[in-house]
């Protein structure tokens, strides 16, 4: 039997060899140009902007005398609140105001000078090292004239911006950034500034300083307990005998005597948290504070130490504080990948380190794992002051192995005899009383 189709049917599929209409490939040669021409343009600013070597010389941080004198101009009695009081800053106090606030929120330097007719200011940020450098450099001058304060010859590295430029460029950034709080505070009761060959004249009303407390509190209004704490920290160092090493037990313990008195167990955590900032603002001076709430200054800077070392205390109070705000994982790989990084370039290979890294991370998971773990850490340091009892043993492991060495006796990380110092690390830390 024979079928015959009587109709033909075409089936008419899409073409796959499509082509866009002109204007659509026209379009898109016009926007990379564009953004070509923009990364040029940039990657051109960037050499001239960026370079390695900061114009002021790299800041110290402030010291004792600094400290004192900062505070002896904030000082307001009760009678002054309510009436203008005027302050001479010189060159020196200008250095260390200004260093201190953007160091809080950037790693930075500064270099300011007062002229007859202007005050001159250099200002180093530090950026992520790249191909270009490692400093931004800021330069520009403020003067006076009868309509007020302005500024003349900007300079971004080797970039002029012109003053009417730059006029408008500066409090825009300040308007659009974490500064802004700072410059309405000072709007509002600053009433007064004079630049004199010697000194910048700032009248204020007194009760501008109790507000600028306030808005540093409130810039980590989650923990409003910071302070008491950075007090406490001063009246410990006040009293400390420097003829003896300061250890790290002697600021845990009394803090966290505190924190178990302050809180219940709603609260324990945050003030956890509060007296890990704390104390890691202090191990780390300068290191940290630019990440920490402004307003934690110490009148002394001893080093903290345990087992007669300052590297194990930092290593310990830093891990503690990215696992206190839930970054434990990038924390363990930080550990790892810094001291893969020393055996190559740096100190070299610690287990040391590692072992003080591991026992901060356990330490600041169990401040802040559960309410009841948090309050349970607090009782047992308000009730220890041994160090030996948060941070084991360390002085028989391996430390200061450059690559090669690393190399020969554990091949690679993660290998069997590598795991097994890990192992024994672990083993260590799960053997002290407070981890159980």
């Amino acid at each position: 039997m024979q079928f015959q189709l009587k109709h033909k049917i075409d089936y008419h599929l899409p073409s796959l060899n499509w082509h866009p209409p002109a204007w659509v490939i026209k379009t898109l040669k016009i926007i990379a140009i564009i953004l070509l021409t923009i990364i040029f343009l940039l990657s051109i600013l960037l050499c001239f902007a960026i370079d390695n070597s900061p114009q002021p010389i790299v800041n110290q941080g402030l010291n004792r005398d600094d400290i004192q004198r900062a505070k002896q101009i904030l000082r307001v009695t009760p009678e002054e609140r309510d009436s203008i009081k005027t302050v001479s800053l010189n060159s020196k106090d200008l250095n260390i105001a200004v260093n201190y606030l953007i160091n809080h929120y950037v790693e930075s330097t500064t270099a300011i000078r007062i002229d007859p007719d202007r005050i001159a200011f250099q200002i180093a940020i530090f950026v992520p090292k790249s191909l270009w450098g490692r400093y931004l450099d800021f330069s520009f001058n403020i003067r006076q004239n009868q309509n007020g304060i302005y500024l003349k010859s900007l300079k971004i590295g080797e970039i002029s911006i012109p003053d009417k430029a730059a006029n408008w460029l500066i409090p825009f950034i300040v308007h659009n950034t974490i500064l802004n709080d700072y410059w309405q505070l000072a709007r509002e009761y600053i009433k007064d500034v004079q630049i004199t060959p010697q000194s910048l004249d700032v009248s204020y009303l007194g009760s501008m300083v109790e507000q600028t407390k306030q808005l540093a509190i409130k810039k980590h209004k989650d923990y409003p307990s910071l302070h008491i704490y950075q007090q406490q920290i001063n009246d410990i160092i006040n009293t400390h005998d420097p003829e003896w090493r300061l250890s790290i037990m002697e600021l845990l313990n009394p803090l966290f005597t505190t924190a178990f008195q302050r809180s219940d167990e709603s609260t324990a955590i945050n003030e956890n948290r509060a007296v890990i900032i704390a104390v890691a603002s202090y191990v780390f001076k300068g290191e940290l504070r630019r990440y920490l709430p402004i307003g934690l200054i110490y009148n002394k800077e001893y080093p903290v130490f345990a087992y007669k070392r300052i590297d194990i205390p930092q290593h310990f109070i830093a891990a503690a504080l990215l696992a206190a705000v839930d970054s434990t994982i990038l924390t363990q790989q930080l550990s790892v990948d810094k001291e893969v990084g020393d055996a190559q370039h740096g100190s070299g290979f610690s287990f040391i380190d590692l072992l003080a890294d591991k026992a901060g991370i356990r330490f600041g998971q169990m401040a802040t794992a559960s309410p009841k773990q948090a309050r349970q850490l607090q009782q047992l340091l308000a009730n220890n002051k041994d160090y030996a009892s948060i941070i084991p043993n360390v002085q028989d492991l391996p430390e200061q192995m450059d690559e090669d060495t690393f190399k020969q006796r554990y091949s690679e990380v993660g290998s069997p005899a590598y795991q097994a110092v890990i192992e024994q690390i672990e083993a260590r830390i799960k053997q002290l009383a407070i981890y159980n």
